[in-house]
């Protein structure tokens, strides 16, 4: 029994098959996982001995899968309420929708209930670590906004990382603060943008026993490469700046980049590139950026089933190839998605393959991997979480296998039924810090009922704030169209 050592245990998960995701990749029939605190104290088989562990609760995984805890390495905080709205109006106008509802008509209150209501979606989906920026682009006007979903996670119990930092400009930044029944315009200086990051590591970064993790989060890593871009002076005065606060604080980088910005960077402001730097979508880009990326260690969050993707394609079998670590992100719940990340598996799997006409392009494992351990890698937190290996964090989930979809059982197809067929929907159990926050699917730390009512209400308000009733209107085309004429 790997592990194994002295004093009781506080839960002993037994008889599952147990998935690692460890560096063997094992799968143990009729496993075990002890936890001691928040570690995992053993892994291994359970006739090795289950019954001599002196446990405080034992938790019967028999006819159940264990696996480590999901992690969602790319999303957006406040998509949790705008899920759905302005449907076939086109992206340029969901954009738009979105920087003016969430930097021009949110309050503090809006922020919490939708942390709370995307954290409990990701608890019942199994991400039991998540990534968000807080808005399409990062509100980056004031620490408050971002704290009040940090506030929302810690509740809820969840690991969260939490990516702030500029929007693409241009500079003054046109925030507003809803105060007194309207907005008053609090325009943001790039400096002012900056120094919202930095308040935010110093206020969030390690809270909740190290839950809470704050990564520098702006918009795109080539600011000078998006539509109204700030001059290129301002654009390296940015990278300098998140460079100079990435080693100063310890904390990782986050950005979104696309074709041609990764060549940018390299070219204007290489210090950015490194390998505690990750990139979501990478669309568009080229075997020359793909090389850029291997070189410094650069790690890639592709989105499936994101817009990015339908536009342009992500080259993942040539990131991996070329020795990128790859993980797959959600991006969030909105316009046309949810949080659960363990049923993007699939999709990300066959899209790769109907692209290059071979089934055998991205195998099972490694897709699982990209919601694990690589994920973990990517957000440079591997020595933590992604697998369950001894003196690793308790953060694991048991999904019920005894179901149509994810029978007949065989240990060794477990990873083919999670990659396959499973969805968040058969996470049964979720343990985050050695700590059961999910039991048979019911929430333990927050009352999921008054979440939703909350949810609704700060939807609604919103809305109103905002002006933008109008948006839940289905198009013409919904019901009868070929395609949507927005």
């Amino acid at each position: 029994m790997a592990g194994t050592g002295p004093g009781p245990l506080d839960i002993l998960v037994t008889g599952g098959t147990v998935v690692t995701m460890d560096g063997a990749f094992r799968v143990i029939e009729n496993g075990l996982v002890a936890l001691r605190g928040d570690r995992i104290a053993a892994v291994g088989p359970a006739d090795d001995g289950a019954e001599g562990y002196d446990a405080a609760r034992t938790i019967d995984a028999r006819g159940k899968i264990v696996l480590p805890g999901l992690i969602d390495a790319h999303a957006h905080a406040g998509h949790g309420l705008t899920k759905g709205l302005a449907e076939g109006r086109g992206g340029p106008f969901w954009l738009d929708l979105m920087e003016r509802l969430y930097h021009r008509a949110t309050t503090p209150e809006f922020w919490y209930a939708e942390g709370l209501l995307s954290a409990t979606e990701r608890l019942k989906f199994g991400v039991t670590t998540g990534l968000a920026m807080p808005g399409s682009s990062p509100r980056a006007d004031d620490a408050r906004y971002a704290g009040e979903g940090v506030r929302a996670y810690e509740e809820v119990g969840l690991r969260y990382v939490l990516a702030i930092g500029p929007p693409n400009g241009p500079w003054p930044f046109p925030y507003a603060e809803w105060r007194d029944g309207g907005p008053v315009e609090r325009p943001t200086t790039l400096e002012g943008a900056l120094a919202t990051a930095e308040a935010a590591i110093r206020a969030f970064d390690g809270r909740a026993g190290g839950r809470i993790r704050v990564a520098l989060g702006p918009s795109s890593i080539a600011p000078g490469h998006a539509p109204d871009a700030p001059t290129v002076e301002a654009a390296r005065f940015q990278a300098r700046e998140l460079r100079r606060l990435a080693d100063a604080y310890r904390v990782p980088i986050h950005a979104h980049a696309y074709g041609g910005m990764i060549a940018r960077a390299a070219r204007d402001y290489p210090e950015l590139l490194g390998d505690d730097l990750s990139l979501a979508h990478c669309t568009g880009i080229g075997p020359d950026e793909v090389r850029i990326l291997a070189d410094a260690g650069v790690a890639v969050v592709h989105g499936p089933l994101t817009h990015a993707f339908i536009q342009d394609w992500c080259p993942v079998i040539e990131l991996l190839e070329a020795g990128v670590t790859v993980a797959i992100g959600t991006d969030g719940s909105s316009p046309d998605r949810s949080f659960d990340l363990l049923a993007q598996v699939h999709p990300a799997m066959q899209l790769q393959r109907v692209h290059y006409r071979d089934p055998a392009v991205l195998p099972a494992g490694k897709a699982l991997a990209m919601v694990t351990i690589d994920a973990a890698r990517a957000l440079g937190l591997d020595r933590d979480l992604g697998s369950l290996e001894p003196g690793k964090k308790a953060d694991l989930i048991v999904l019920d296998a005894r179901q149509p979809h994810l029978q007949p059982h065989a240990a060794a197809l477990a990873p083919h039924r999670l990659a396959y067929a499973a969805t968040g929907a058969d996470v049964e159990t979720v343990i985050v810090d050695g700590r059961v926050l999910l039991d048979g699917r019911r929430v333990l730390t927050v009352d999921e009922g008054a979440v939703l009512a909350l949810a609704q209400r700060e939807a609604g308000a919103l809305l109103d704030r905002g002006g933008a009733r109008d948006t839940l209107a289905l198009p013409p085309e919904f019901w009868t169209g070929t395609r949507y004429a927005g």
